[in-house]
């Protein structure tokens, strides 16, 4: 039997990846969850996993934590429980904020990672084998790559603070991703998985608030106009994300880092392709003034999301010249994948379809002022 301790599963990714390694044979996962007591730990899983479409009681079970406390605010039994258990830990929860600062991040994503290696060392220790630890980092980590002067990243570039730039987020990924190496010290088998975009589902286009497509596909609907030549961004759906990972920890050895986005970037322009054929007109305007018509609607709560995306959006879509994103290559990933996996579903016309029908309108209704 497999058992696994899986933080972060109440998120849009860690839900899916719950699922995910739900398909692995014989598998047990310990949900780290964010709650009170045991029973409240649980409604917010079986909630999420509601959502998710999938769901095993008795093989996902709720652990109430707390990944900023100490022993992440485990009981000395729990802890001792999750010692004489498990065998493997997946690491996918983080606090997601693109404009807050490293201060504010850190006691989640480096304080939580940093837990969650001293309970990967105690299991270690207990097991007397090598603990395999799976961290969900992100391409973020190189948003500042060629000021720092990288061209191209790929798997094996190593990312620094000067590779993520000033932003507090991706900061604080990689402050745990030299923890997460550094553990190697201890026994623990670390391996780095980093997602890019996180749209929607690959086959019903479901997708959730922190999908950064979102924002500026709402936003084109309310003001009615579309950005000309919006950038291509690496990404991948949100379900062959989660897949993926499990694929791939299968044969982890640690010490590998992989980037699950697309070895070619997904257009942003097929998704304003996608709300014309769902009925939406959309004037073309330059980036840069799509962006000010943007800004004078910020007090339009269709709108408001993308502004509040601040530099992180203005990037996406190529508005900050002085800040180019780094080619991202993903061939050794999907070259790992494609040797015992199909090649996956396209992110084309037909999923932004999807994702337009199934996932746009799924916490607010489209504004219908500019449907022809």
């Amino acid at each position: 039997m497999t058992s696994i301790v899986l933080s972060g599963a109440t998120g849009s990714l860690g839900g899916h990846l719950a699922a995910a390694l739900l398909e692995l044979p014989d598998s047990v996962i310990h949900c780290l969850v964010r709650a009170k007591d045991p029973a409240a730990a649980d409604r917010r899983l079986r909630d999420r996993m509601a959502e998710v479409g999938t769901d095993d009681p008795a093989r996902l079970v709720a652990v109430p934590a707390n990944l900023e406390a100490p022993r992440l605010g485990l009981s000395p039994q729990a802890w001792n429980h999750l010692t004489d258990e498990v065998t493997e830990v997946f690491h996918c929860a983080a606090s997601v904020h693109l404009t807050a600062a490293y201060q504010q991040l850190a006691p989640a994503n480096v304080g939580g990672t940093r837990e969650l290696l001293e309970l990967a060392t105690a299991i270690g220790e207990r097991r007397r084998t090598a603990v395999r630890f799976h961290y969900v980092s992100t391409l973020a980590v190189f948003l500042d790559a060629i000021r720092a002067g990288i061209d191209v990243v790929d798997e094996s570039t190593r990312p620094s603070m000067d590779t993520a730039g000033e932003l507090g987020y991706p900061r604080s990924k990689v402050a745990a991703e030299r923890a997460v190496r550094r553990a190697a010290d201890s026994g623990v088998v670390g391996t780095i998985y980093r997602p890019g975009l996180v749209t929607g589902h690959s086959v019903t286009g479901d997708t959730s608030t922190s999908d950064l497509l979102m924002p500026v596909l709402r936003a084109a609907v309310a003001i009615g106009y579309a950005p000309d030549g919006a950038e291509a961004v690496p990404g991948e759906a949100v379900d062959l994300v989660a897949r993926n990972i499990t694929r791939l920890s299968v044969g982890a050895r640690g010490g590998d880092a992989y980037h699950l986005v697309r070895p070619q970037p997904v257009s942003l322009m097929l998704g304003f392709e996608a709300l014309r054929r769902a009925g939406y007109r959309l004037e073309e305007v330059s980036r840069y003034e799509w962006w000010e018509l943007a800004a004078q609607r910020r007090e339009d709560p269709e709108v408001a999301p993308l502004i509040h995306l601040g530099a992180i959006g203005r990037r996406m879509l190529g508005l900050e010249p002085a800040y180019p994103p780094p080619p991202v290559h993903s061939k050794h990933t999907y070259d790992t994948l494609l040797r015992s996996f199909p090649e996956p579903v396209a992110l084309d016309g037909s999923f932004f379809d999807r994702l337009i029908a199934g996932g746009l309108s799924r916490f607010a209704p489209l504004p219908q002022t500019q449907k022809v």
